[in-house]
């Protein structure tokens, strides 16, 4: 197992860690969040967190010229509208979904499958990803979930 390379197992377990402090400590988690030094920020991946209510990204350690920015508008290195399955996908109740994106300090778009989480009861949706070429789409929704 490569131990720079984040899986899916790690990614779920991150965001239900993320979750519950978003329940416990509401937007002061943020904070917690935008440290590219916490534990949020692992391997070759990290959190983002978005509201959907105002359509904003509330942080991205790994990207910050992100935070602030309408998600629906956000286009992937192919120019797919990313921020705006992001969204559907957490207003369905959330999942795995791909786009192409590079990775934290490199300037080359990979095959990036996100999980994207609501947090039920708040406004928060915590999404994380994982840089991969060979786990299809299904699989991931089949396999890895909250």
């Amino acid at each position: 197992m490569n131990d720079t390379v984040a899986t899916p197992k790690e990614v779920i377990e991150k965001i239900k860690k993320a979750a519950e402090l978003l329940k416990a400590q509401g937007e002061k988690a943020l904070d917690i969040f935008r440290n590219p030094s916490s534990e949020f920020t692992w391997k070759d991946s990290y959190l983002f967190i978005m509201d959907l209510e105002k359509s904003l990204v509330l942080c991205n350690p790994a990207f910050p010229e992100r935070e602030g920015g309408n998600i629906r508008e956000h286009l992937d290195w192919n120019k797919k509208m990313y921020g705006l399955e992001l969204c559907e996908t957490a207003n369905n109740g959330g999942g795995w979904i791909e786009f192409m994106w590079p990775k934290p300090g490199t300037q080359n778009p990979l095959r990036k499958l996100a999980f994207v989480y609501p947090v039920p009861g708040y406004r928060y949706t915590v999404c994380a990803g994982i840089y991969d070429d060979t786990l299809s789409l299904k699989e991931a929704n089949e396999q890895w979930y909250i």
